[in-house]
């Protein structure tokens, strides 16, 4: 499976030198941690700050402002579940199979970061989701949509929403419990198992 088309660059995304980069991935740490922490009202530019151990002024050389980190936080969690998936489904034919592996490894990805999964639920609710995290998701669920045709589920591009809604739902089930359940996935496994390939509306 390939990984997720990545965002495109902005022309000081990237810190050039190696203590600029480690220094932004303390912050984004900073900032997951802060997530499962406090939530999303309490992502404060000076909780990250602090929780990094670093100048408020420090956080400003690498993100503008606290919308521009959230959305940071969430590419890389995007980046994350796209590289964990694409390792889980490699020399598999899109399908049942590839998306029941899809499915383990992005619930995997989702509890391994639980502080940002639970900070986009948080955002969804709120309905602070901005159109570029709207488009990661959507480009998510463009890379499942082909196994959904595979099993021959129509029309696919409802089934593959209902099928993500499946996935996502369980991740919150996980992310409540603070660890994998079972019977989630094994429920989520069967439903998708039962499925046939006749056409559904």
């Amino acid at each position: 499976m390939p990984t997720p088309p990545a965002d495109a660059a902005r022309p000081d995304s990237t810190p050039v030198t190696p203590k600029g980069r480690s220094t932004k991935e303390s912050l984004l740490r900073a900032g997951e941690a802060v997530a499962e922490r406090d939530g999303l009202g309490g992502l404060s530019v000076a909780a990250v700050a602090a929780q990094a151990g670093v100048a408020k002024g420090t956080f400003y050389v690498y993100f503008p402002d606290r919308n521009a980190f959230v959305d940071a936080l969430h590419q890389r969690f995007y980046e994350q579940i796209g590289s964990a998936v694409a390792t889980a489904t490699a020399g598999l034919a899109p399908g049942r199979e590839f998306l029941l592996a899809a499915l383990d490894a992005y619930l995997d990805a989702c509890l391994a970061h639980h502080g940002v999964k639970a900070l986009v639920f948080e955002a969804r609710a709120r309905e602070e989701l901005t159109v570029t995290m709207t488009d990661r998701v959507a480009r998510l669920m463009d890379l499942a949509e082909p196994s959904v045709r595979a099993m021959g589920l129509a029309p696919a591009p409802i089934s593959t929403r209902l099928i993500m809604a499946l996935g996502s739902e369980a991740a919150l089930v996980e992310l409540e419990a603070g660890h994998t359940v079972p019977a989630a996935r094994e429920t989520v496994r069967a439903l998708l198992n039962g499925v046939d390939r006749t056409h559904v509306g």
